[in-house]
């Protein structure tokens, strides 16, 4: 007999000793590796990312790539804070390495608002949540996802290009200034074919 298969091909992404969208980010990949905790599933083993650099890993996917949460971002979040898992103060050290701290913040608070509106509960310092870009922040739905505004991902994305020039991160400062012209590249292959996917 003949099977056809029903599963579609699926994306994905695979980031070698750098993080972000131009792979300006090495320490923060090295920290992945190097912090990665061990996870069992159906009796195997797995080097899974820390707690701290699933949030890192995340903010970076949605508060400086995508601009948009799917409902397991704010799940997958929500579980860790809920547990009790985070350490916020290797998140926050994490954060400031890469020049990501404000991401970060405002990546926490959309996640706890979110939660929130719908009920539940999730425990952010307030010290964490203050170095969010604005506290009155929210996703907004549209075109089928969670957005983030626009005006705010404009800003981390200046903060942390200012951030790379305050610390002489040669790496970060040639590749930051890729992103605004990829950006326009994308809109354009977005308008003119419809699809997202695979133009960065």
């Amino acid at each position: 007999m003949e099977f056809q298969s029903t599963r579609t091909a699926e994306l994905i992404e695979i980031h070698v000793r750098y993080l972000g969208q131009t792979g300006e980010h090495k320490a923060l990949a090295r920290r992945v590796i190097d912090r990665s905790v061990t996870k069992t599933f159906d009796g195997l083993v797995f080097r899974v990312p820390a707690p701290e650099e699933r949030i890192i890993i995340s903010t970076l996917q949605r508060m400086y790539r995508h601009f948009y949460f799917r409902l397991c971002d704010m799940a997958d979040v929500a579980a860790l804070l809920q547990n009790n898992a985070v350490d916020f103060a290797v998140l926050r050290r994490a954060a400031e390495e890469g020049g990501i701290r404000p991401g970060v913040a405002t990546f926490l608070l959309l996640v706890s608002e979110y939660v929130k509106e719908f009920g539940g509960s999730v425990d952010v310092p307030n010290d964490v949540l203050a170095d969010a870009y604005s506290p009155s922040i929210r996703v907004q739905f549209r075109a089928n996802f969670l957005r983030v505004p626009m005006g705010p991902a404009a800003g981390l994305y200046g903060s942390q290009l200012l951030n790379a020039s305050k610390h002489g991160d040669l790496r970060a400062m040639t590749r930051l200034p890729l992103l605004p012209p990829l950006a326009v590249s994308a809109l354009l292959a977005f308008r003119l074919t419809g699809s997202d996917k695979g133009v960065w």
